[in-house]
């Protein structure tokens, strides 16, 4: 008994769904190492006054969510700015996103290189980005050069001085770093319609704006809803790009909630060199990650009538 069992093991490892198994396994163990233990950890230690030593932890209960609910302003400042930059940027890049991934999709003379051209932003590092962006809009840089010598402003804009000009520094940036990735999706939807209902259409004699929002739009549906959910989600957790740029500046007027966060709680990041009450910290984290679910949630809920507009 015991000997068919060992051959049965035996035959076991070195079968196709031993290593099935094996091959999954090691994105379950970093899901559970890096994501569901530091929520566990972050639920722990939100109901407690703790600074980093264990032993002088003292359980408060709910005293950290109340705190930050009634008196945290800060917090929800933070979070208007992430809705207003997500309102913004999300139209002006899936916009730009769905225009360049048409243009593309012509298969123009010298394709390849355009394909690198966009991509490029996306694979460069965001701290690159936000030095690059920081030397353009600085106040004697290549931009506000560019709009004196085209007669677009009559004096030098510092950008980084009030909240507007900040704000449309951060999101012009953002764009140009992350929509090249949505193209990229956008094209893979594209090259799945079939080239004979385009045919069909202009037979029939549909202008161009109908066989996008009758044929293109609707079969990319599915693939459209993915991209926004992951442009929302990108949106609403903007972090490291923020830090570098502008670092919530003017007087934390541009912080989003994952900046405010990083930039009080977060070891290397954090403005003072003193240790904060880690519990606020973990309590303000795990109230922010369910309203990220939430939102995630019922974008999903009451988007999934686009997986079958055709």
């Amino acid at each position: 008994m015991v000997r068919g069992k060992t051959r049965t093991g035996k035959k076991f490892i070195g079968s196709e769904a031993f290593w099935c198994y094996l091959m999954i396994a090691i994105p379950i163990i970093g899901f559970l190492v890096l994501q569901v233990y530091p929520i566990l950890w972050t639920f722990k230690w939100s109901f407690y006054s703790y600074y980093g030593v264990e032993s002088a932890a003292r359980f408060v209960g709910l005293d950290n969510f109340k705190t930050f609910f009634t008196q945290d302003f800060t917090y929800w400042k933070a979070w208007g700015n992430t809705l207003l930059f997500a309102l913004v940027k999300m139209p002006l890049e899936i916009s730009f996103a769905m225009l360049l991934a048409l243009a593309l999709n012509k298969k123009l003379k010298g394709f390849g290189f355009f394909q690198a051209i966009y991509f490029l932003p996306h694979v460069i590092s965001t701290v690159i980005v936000g030095l690059i962006l920081t030397n353009m809009f600085s106040y004697n840089g290549i931009i506000n050069n560019l709009l004196i010598k085209t007669g677009v402003i009559s004096s030098r804009i510092d950008w980084f001085a009030d909240r507007a000009h900040a704000f449309a520094m951060i999101i012009i940036g953002s764009i140009w770093s992350t929509f090249g990735i949505n193209v990229m999706y956008l094209l893979a939807a594209l090259a799945t319609v079939p080239e004979e209902l385009y045919e069909s259409a202009e037979v029939d004699g549909a202008s161009k704006t109908r066989i996008f929002f009758s044929i293109t739009l609707p079969l990319i549906a599915p693939v459209f809803q993915t991209i926004l959910l992951l442009s929302l989600v990108g949106s609403l957790s903007v972090n490291e790009y923020i830090i570098v740029l502008t670092n919530g500046g003017p007087h934390g007027q541009t912080n989003s909630v994952m900046s405010y966060l990083y930039t009080k709680f977060v070891p290397g990041f954090m403005e003072s060199a003193s240790t904060p009450q880690l519990g606020y910290g973990c309590a303000m984290a795990l109230v922010t990650t369910v309203i990220f679910a939430t939102v995630a949630f019922l974008y999903n809920k009451f988007s999934n009538r686009m997986k079958n507009l055709y």
